[in-house]
């Protein structure tokens, strides 16, 4: 058998085998070590040397070249939830809305409570753990107006992933991590992503309205999805529903997201200084509301080390699968795809998030392999840079996705009952939007 076929079965093989295991639950720290030697052994590659060469160099080069950005940003996240701003952001946005009855009411609760995870995303609080803000409001309003209980899942993409990380000056990593490879800033590309937003925007309020609908026909309210989550809502944090928000608390919880996105964005402060500046007035604001902030910092660190370990090591996999004659012969034929350079970083980006069910880790692989090249052939730099962040969003929402699970999980519903609004809303409706990116780039929309 010739040696590049035996590599690309190699590939597609340990490509499988990460899937099944990141769906069946096992750490990616252990299966993307364990595939890259599967990688390699089918490419007839030094197994040791590689690991300790390829693997580790990317691995630690992408948690050396990131950990600036992960770590205020999983800081601030942690410090939000912890001193009550998320909080009070989520109670005054829901007091706002206010509690109407009849489809047309149902739509604007649940318009309401997007906009609720859709500034606390843009704020900084990780689309990860932003559920569990949002889930115990939505379990109060939608029992009391009898709304399907997996419409959760929808208000958690659409308002805190499907749009929030593609917008300019967004400060989610997935906005940040391409700044190292091409030398841009968060703004980049700005009409790209502000019209893609936009459309994001009016498509999930569209698909709502229509599930609603659909719902409606079928008599189904609250109890058919929402049993399990009504028998262990004792697990919620509901007692934050009895709390008020004037506008002073509210004007003061965003404060600090609204310093980090002024700095960022209006003053082209650097975005880990601009994260750490949100961090510094979040404690200004709020050090007496800290039960121990010693405590919230090594949360955040944790979730750091997590997240950045994470994505290093589907990096890691990346750069042993780039060593090997399969992956070369796929990157030549990638030329032969139809349509141009950014039709074909788009789909690159897509597939690539959609294997290792990560949007950061994705995009990272993907820089590290295409970007050079299409620098070289004049694709300018802030392009690809919009292009690879809005088409890692594609793919990567897979069944097994981590922030897929943990929200499925968290709120009781199976894949069966949640995962066809994280499927549309997070994954079909977002790859066919990256290819509408390529579209406005190509007509000279950047």
């Amino acid at each position: 058998m010739d040696s590049g076929v035996l590599s690309l079965i190699g590939i597609l093989l340990a490509m499988a085998i990460f899937i099944v295991g990141v769906y069946r639950g096992f750490p990616i720290m252990v299966i993307g070590p364990l595939c890259s030697v599967l990688v390699l052994a089918f490419s007839g590659l030094p197994i040791i040397k590689n690991m300790e060469g390829a693997y580790a160099a990317d691995f630690g080069g992408f948690a050396a070249n990131n950990f600036l950005l992960f770590l205020p940003a999983c800081v601030l996240g942690a410090m939000l939830g912890d001193c009550g701003a998320a909080e009070d952001i989520a109670i005054k946005i829901k007091d706002l809305t206010g509690k109407k009855s009849g489809r047309v009411g149902r739509f604007w609760v649940l318009m309401g409570l997007s906009l609720i995870t859709a500034i606390l995303s843009f704020g900084g609080v990780s689309g990860f753990v932003v559920i569990f803000t949002i889930a115990p409001i939505c379990y109060t309003v939608f029992k009391e107006l009898d709304i399907p209980w997996h419409f959760v899942i929808a208000v958690a993409v659409y308002g805190g992933s499907m749009w929030t990380a593609i917008l300019p000056g967004s400060p989610a990593i997935q906005n940040l991590i391409p700044m190292k490879s091409l030398g841009t800033n968060p703004k980049s590309a700005p009409m790209i992503g502000v019209i893609c937003a936009l459309t994001c925007i009016a498509f999930g309020a569209w698909y709502i309205w229509f599930q609603l609908g659909r719902n409606e026909k079928r008599g189904e309210g609250f109890a058919v999805t929402g049993a399990l989550m009504d028998q262990e809502s004792g697990s919620l944090n509901t007692s934050l529903l009895e709390k008020k928000c004037s506008n002073v608390q509210f004007i003061k919880a965003l404060a600090p997201s609204i310093v980090l996105l002024v700095a960022m964005n209006v003053f082209n402060v650097e975005p880990f200084v601009s994260l750490t500046l949100g961090c510094v007035v979040c404690w200004a604001l709020y050090y007496n509301k800290f039960e121990h902030v010693g405590k919230t910092l090594a949360n955040g660190c944790t979730s750091t080390m997590k997240s950045i370990m994470n994505v290093a090591a589907v990096v890691g996999f990346g750069a042993t699968v780039e060593l090997t004659a399969g992956f070369k012969f796929m990157v030549a034929n990638l030329d032969k795809l139809p349509g141009s350079p950014l039709f074909q970083l788009c789909l690159a980006t897509n597939i690539v998030a959609g294997i290792t069910g990560s949007a950061s880790g994705g995009e990272a692989i993907a820089l590290n392999a295409f970007a050079q090249k299409f620098l070289n052939m004049g694709v300018p730099a802030d392009v690809i840079h919009r292009i690879v962040n809005i088409s890692c969003y594609g793919l990567d929402s897979m069944p097994y996705n981590g922030s897929t699970i943990n929200r499925l999980n968290y709120t009781r519903l199976t894949h069966r009952q949640g995962y066809y609004h994280e499927f549309i809303l997070g994954a079909v409706f977002p790859f066919l939007l990256s290819f509408f990116a390529v579209v406005l780039a190509s007509l000279g929309v950047h």
